[in-house]
This record gives structure tokens, C-alpha cells and sequence, in this order.
């Protein structure tokens, strides 16, 4: 028999065990919930940078993004912020290129091609010659006219226009590879002409590199003087960039 004194302190023991009941269940629901949680972020950034918290959240993103997230169809050429450009054949709107070349009299004499025809989509074979050439100068100056890389180097839908070819006079005659301008045509526009001189070859004794940059100019009075190929393996050149195609020098 409990004697009615002991009451009180059961009543308070009894209640003390089921609020720590209350705090063990709570103290269990509250530690399995992050601990699941915890244990994810873990694993992702685990596969990342092993570190957890916002880092791993992010990482996660990224994942998503790169699995399912925007993905951008750029037009030939385009940088994100930069301007559009084209092969050279397949800019919109261009018919023809005229190469004007100069070989004494007032003014420069212009060979004008059609944009996919036999002289600019193909590199003409060595030795050029009066009948194996795209352009005739003056006697022994031969032009062969492409599309081309950077470095002169033929390119069906490459960027870049070249002019390359033979001289067989010394001095004391003038050199060789007379290039006023090369123009692209558009119909209904005005011509571009080459913005940027990509690379080129003088040689001879009658060379004259500095006058290279007399094909960007937009002026068909000045022209180059990139000398002769006596006793060269190599042909001379010049080579250009345009806004349409290659975008703004460099």
C-alpha cells in the first residue's frame, strides 16, 4: 500500500519519464531528417570539390544545366557578343569578287569572278604559266585567285581571299604583283573591300613589303609592288581578311 505522502513524487517521476519519452522521439525525428539531407549534398559535391554546403548545391545545378538546360545554336562564325561572319563564298548576297590588278596605264584593270567559279574554288597547279592562270599581267606575270586560310593555304569555304603568282623580271624593271584592291560584290550594295592585311610574300631584288597595305586603303590608285620569283620555289602573295568573312583584325 503507497502511503498518500509518496504520491506526488510517483506523479513527478512518472512525468519526468514521458517528457523524456517526448525529448528522445523528438531528439530521433529531428536527427534523421538532416542526416538524410546531409547525406546527399555529401555525395554530390563528393563527385566535385569534397566540399559541402553551398558549394555541393551548386554543383548540383550545374549538373542539371548541363543535362537538360539552354543550349545556343550559333550562325557560322559567331562568338556570344561578337559579330557574324561567313566563309567567304557563302556570305548573303555576294555575286561575284573583282581582283584589280595593275600592270601600267591610269588606272588598275579588273578581273571580276563569279562567286562559285572554276578560278576562285580551285588552286591552280605549278609552274603557272601564259596558258595555266587565272590572271595575265604583263609578259611573264602570272595570277592564280582563291579562297584560302589565314596563311594563303587553299580553302574551298575558307575566310580569306589570296592572290598568288610568278614574275620573271629583275631589276632594273618594276616588281611584280600589282594589287590595287579586292572587292567583294554585292547586289544592290556598295563593294567591301578587305579590311586587314592577313599575310603576304615579297621576294626579289625589287620587292617592296611596305607597300602591302596599299590593298586595304579603299583607294584603286595605290597598289603593291611585291617584286619576282627568279629562282624561287615559292610564288608571291597576298592574302586578305574582310569584315564579312574573317571580322575586325586580330
Amino acid at each position: 500500500m503507497i502511503r498518500p505522502a509518496l504520491l506526488p513524487a510517483v506523479l513527478v517521476a512518472v512525468a519526468c519519464a514521458a517528457a523524456s519519452d517526448e525529448r528522445d522521439a523528438s531528439a530521433s525525428i529531428s536527427t534523421t531528417i538532416p542526416t538524410t539531407t546531409l547525406g546527399d549534398t555529401t555525395e554530390t559535391s563528393a563527385s566535385t570539390d569534397g566540399e559541402t554546403g553551398s558549394a555541393g548545391a551548386s554543383s548540383s545545378s550545374s549538373s542539371s544545366l548541363d543535362d537538360g538546360g539552354p543550349k545556343f545554336d550559333l550562325s557560322p562564325g559567331q562568338d556570344l557578343g561578337g559579330p557574324v561572319t561567313y566563309p567567304v563564298r557563302m556570305i548573303p548576297g555576294l555575286v561575284a569578287i573583282t581582283f584589280h590588278e595593275r600592270s601600267g596605264g591610269d588606272a588598275p584593270t579588273p578581273y571580276t569572278f563569279t562567286v562559285n567559279g572554276p578560278e576562285l574554288t580551285t588552286r591552280l597547279a605549278d609552274p603557272l604559266s601564259d596558258a595555266n592562270r587565272d590572271i595575265k599581267g604583263v609578259s611573264t606575270e602570272f595570277y592564280d585567285v582563291y579562297y584560302s586560310d589565314q596563311d594563303g593555304v587553299f580553302e574551298l569555304d575558307g575566310r580569306y581571299l589570296t592572290i598568288s603568282g610568278v614574275y620573271q623580271n629583275a631589276l632594273p624593271a618594276g616588281g611584280g604583283l600589282n594589287l590595287a584592291e579586292i572587292g567583294l560584290e554585292y547586289e544592290g550594295l556598295p563593294t567591301e573591300f578587305g579590311n586587314y592585311v592577313a599575310s603576304f610574300v615579297a621576294l626579289g631584288d625589287n620587292g617592296a613589303p611596305e607597300t602591302v597595305d596599299y590593298t586595304i586603303d579603299g583607294d584603286l590608285q595605290t597598289n603593291t609592288t611585291m617584286g619576282n620569283t627568279i629562282g624561287a620555289t615559292e610564288r608571291l602573295r597576298v592574302t586578305l581578311g574582310f569584315e564579312s568573312s574573317s571580322g575586325p583584325p586580330g
